[in-house]
């Protein structure tokens, strides 16, 4: 069942990153169809990565390792090169990665087609950020199965950041468009048509309460430091997570 639903996810950011990837990425209704100009995109990206380093304590300059998960084109991974000395992104999407790469080449970019993240040993990484992200998995357990992966995958003491929405109203959590988009593409309508012209788009949403998040990250061994109100999504939260000695330097020591 994992291997199919998260095949599911696939194909609709791959459509998605064919369609509009920018607007994929950073949905903003005035930027849709296109009209993100791709210096703001990416200074968006610089502005946000910014303030969460001075939040976590780092400074510019080689602090690691770190992992972008779910990077899309590149645009927070692009920013975190500048805290870092080495930076990985990993996204679902085949033309997502490539676009990344192309606009960014010193960040290294990989697909990651499985509900885990088995291709970065244990103990890896020193700081591992994920925004917007999680919410658009396919159910609730591939959401909770990545976040024991960013425990796994970091070193004692290094920091994981990550959102997540705990509640979806009642038109999110029916996703009318989003189901329409893929009955309609089931049908044989091309997505373009279908984004260009209907306004439809296949991006599903989830979310999981602060429980069943503390429950994924104790279970990989991970211990949370901080969680408050996301400021950019509705009914969503922003976790700190780490595991062993929390860093000194970190404000959330």
């Amino acid at each position: 069942m994992a291997n199919w639903t998260v095949a599911a996810t696939e194909r609709e950011w791959e459509e998605l990153a064919h369609l509009d990837p920018l607007w994929a990425i950073l949905v903003e209704k005035e930027k849709q169809f296109g009209k993100w100009d791709r210096e703001d995109f990416f200074a968006s990206g610089k502005q946000e990565i910014d303030a969460l380093m001075m939040a976590c304590g780092f400074e510019c300059g080689n602090n690691g390792r770190a992992l972008d998960f779910g990077c899309g084109v590149g645009r927070l991974a692009r920013a975190l090169r500048s805290y870092f000395g080495e930076v990985h992104g990993v996204d679902i999407s085949r033309e997502m990665v490539r676009l990344a790469r192309e606009f960014t080449p010193s960040v290294t970019f990989v697909v990651n087609q499985v509900d885990n993240l088995r291709m970065f040993h244990d103990d890896f990484f020193d700081f591992v950020y994920s925004n917007i992200v999680l919410q658009h998995q396919s159910t609730k357990e591939i959401a909770e199965s990545y976040i024991r992966e960013f425990v796994r995958v970091i070193k004692p003491g290094a920091l994981v950041v990550f959102q997540m929405p705990y509640k979806r109203t009642l038109r999110h959590a029916l996703q009318p468009r989003c189901r329409l988009y893929s009955m309609l593409r089931a049908c044989g309508i091309p997505g373009k048509f279908l984004y260009n012209k209907l306004g439809l788009a296949p991006m599903r949403g989830i979310c999981l309460s602060p429980r069943r998040v503390l429950q994924a990250v104790t279970a990989a061994g991970g211990r949370m430091l901080r969680s408050y109100p996301d400021s950019y999504n509705h009914y969503s939260m922003s976790y700190v997570v780490t595991k062993g000695q929390v860093p000194s330097s970190s404000r959330y020591s």
